[in-house]
């Protein structure tokens, strides 16, 4: 078999290209089910990616978390300047977490392995997951410095020949509180590595390859030039948008400008806010790329797995020393709750160019974080992520408590009970909270929580709610959806102060946290909703009496639809009580 002559058959080529598809989702499958905290093994804050010797992307699971799908590589880059190619021999593993480097927190940990075939470097293998935790304080809302919020591991060799590093290894277990766990998620994330890399190495013989490095450059090449086409077939402009997030008390207006002009699309940033001083939300310039370049790709060429050639028409840039594109040291730890913002203002900024493509603003997830040590010294720190109410687009209803715009997966309610002394009262839908339009923005939901016993110790309860005094906002005139809520009521039922941290100590098993995530936005105008489909929410406790009324103009009545009493609301106007 001629190498060459085959690369030139899009048919051999396809199917090549799918093999190193399913070798990154089969180093997926061995990380998810070999890692100890619920942050990856339940939630999947992880990814799995096949690189060339550069560390440009070739291929990854398609359950990959989309963020790390470009941080993964950055990191990797980052790393072999550090560790050139030709440095590396077989056995080494390189890690770091460096936010700058890598996927914007120190939670954040990259693996990469470097791949040998006959004594030289062929592939790399790499994966990224959220570990359960870094040290530093658990009340990340109120941290000023990076230096606050946990162990930093610049680019180190993990393992050196095949022998892990005894130092680094008591470095991380003296700075975390639960080494077992968090040593699990590494070693996890090492071994995902090295399957992939036996599967690269089948793959090499099964196709008489000497490297990936040919494939590479070819499968990348028309990812970009489909890429390309994708980008061309947009009306040249420049087109603007504007949200505005909570912030840490103060509202932090988010303005992006998006310019198509031939085959390539700039994204600039430029009128954000300088980065905070404190609250951990400022964003990594690596995490506001990724981001952005998700959202692209998404709205662009969604059925092409992506790699580094889909990315190459696209220009991203944000003022240095902004909350998008922070300096060291600031902090990042949750970075994640300003990068939410990222997408719909991608979105909403191409609404005018895409609008049978964009969807409407989503209610931000929130990851509800769980502490403490019980009576008999027992240290629990486990997390559970859970989705607000996705946003429309046309034709169809948001769907409601997703987790976009990551991928991961909501933790379910019996593993949070298992590893740690919480009990979740409730998880329900909260009715009204999906934004009306033509078609509704999709449900947030409702948790309550509490301590399931007195033991006299305090457990820790934390969320990063996003979307308390901003509500998603719709398109092509979609109303908002629902606000975040979030309330702490003490042993009498009497709700207490919630401090910006989002972090509450419960002691008394009377205690409860209640958290209510945003709705999605609607899209189109609700007075353009068919009423069957008003009657079908209301029937569904989607939606009230009161709103399908006052916000659909739709009346029922007996459990129909009063056509006549509609037709007269509807043209009126909305009734406002």
């Amino acid at each position: 078999m001629k190498p060459k002559s085959d690369l030139n058959d899009p048919i051999l080529l396809e199917i090549m290209w799918r093999r190193l598809v399913n070798i990154a989702e089969e180093a997926w499958v061995a990380l998810w089910r070999t890692s100890f905290s619920t942050i990856m093994a339940e939630a999947q804050d992880f990814g799995c990616e096949i690189m060339d010797a550069n560390g440009n992307s070739l291929a990854h699971s398609p359950k990959s978390m989309p963020v790390f799908n470009l941080t993964l590589p950055h990191a990797v880059r980052a790393m072999l300047e550090r560790f050139p190619v030709e440095s590396l021999e077989p056995g080494d593993v390189l890690v770091t977490n460096d936010p700058w480097m890598c996927a914007g927190h120190l939670y954040d940990v990259a693996v990469v392995t470097p791949v040998f075939r006959n004594g030289a470097c062929v592939a790399l293998a790499g994966s990224i997951g959220h570990v359960s935790d870094i040290g530093g304080t658990k009340e990340r809302l109120t941290t000023r410095e990076v230096y606050e919020e946990g162990l930093q591991i610049p680019p180190m060799k993990l393992y050196r020949r095949g022998a892990i590093s005894d130092e680094l290894v008591a470095l991380i277990t003296s700075n975390v509180r639960r080494a077992d766990m968090v040593l699990g998620d590494i070693h996890a994330l090492v071994s995902s590595n090295a399957v992939a890399a036996r599967r690269i190495l089948s793959f090499l013989d099964e196709y008489e390859l000497e490297s990936l490095q040919e494939l590479a450059e070819v499968i990348q090449d028309h990812s970009e030039k489909a890429m390309r086409a994708a980008v061309r077939a947009l009306q040249d402009g420049t087109y603007t948008y504007r949200l505005v997030a909570d912030g840490m008390g103060e509202p932090l207006p988010l303005p992006v400008t998006v310019t198509v002009e031939g085959e390539e699309i700039s994204v600039d940033y430029e009128g954000a806010p300088p980065q905070l001083a404190q609250g951990a939300i400022n964003c990594t310039y690596s995490f506001t790329a990724a981001e952005t370049v998700y959202a692209l790709k998404c709205l662009l060429l969604p059925d092409i797995p992506a790699n580094s050639g889909c990315y190459r028409p696209f220009r991203i840039s944000a003022p240095e020393g902004s909350v998008l594109n922070c300096t060291h040291p600031a902090p990042v730890g949750v970075r994640h709750v300003l990068g939410y913002y990222i997408s719909p203002l991608v979105l909403g900024a191409l609404a005018p160019a895409l609008p049978e493509n964009v969807r409407a603003a989503t209610g931000f997830p929130t990851n509800l974080s769980v502490y403490g040590r019980d009576a008999n010294g027992h240290v629990y720190n486990d997390h559970a992520m859970n989705g607000g109410g996705g946003g429309a687009w046309r034709g169809h209803d948001g769907v409601s408590a997703i987790l976009f715009p990551t991928s991961a997966a909501t933790v379910s309610v019996e593993m949070l009970e298992l590893r740690t002394p919480v009990v979740i009262e409730c998880k329900e839908l909260v009715q009204d909270s999906g934004g009306p339009g033509q078609w509704r923005g999709g449900l947030g939901q409702r948790l309550r929580a509490r301590k399931l016993y007195a033991d006299g110790c305090r457990t820790l309860v934390a969320v990063q709610p996003e979307g308390r005094y901003h509500a998603a906002p719709g398109l092509f005139g979609g109303h908002p959806g629902g606000r975040c809520r979030v309330a702490h009521m003490d042993k009498t039922g009497r709700p207490q102060p919630v401090p910006a941290s989002g972090a509450v100590n419960l002691i008394d098993p009377a205690e409860e946290v209640v958290i209510e995530l945003a709705g999605g936005a609607g899209y189109g105008d609700p007075f353009d909703r068919d009423p069957a489909a008003v009657l079908a929410d209301v029937r569904n406790e989607y939606v009230s009496l009161d709103a399908a009324r006052n916000a659909y103009g739709v009346v029922i009545g007996d459990g129909e639809v009063d056509e006549a009493a509609t037709r007269q609301v509807r043209t009126r106007g909305p009734v406002r009580a």
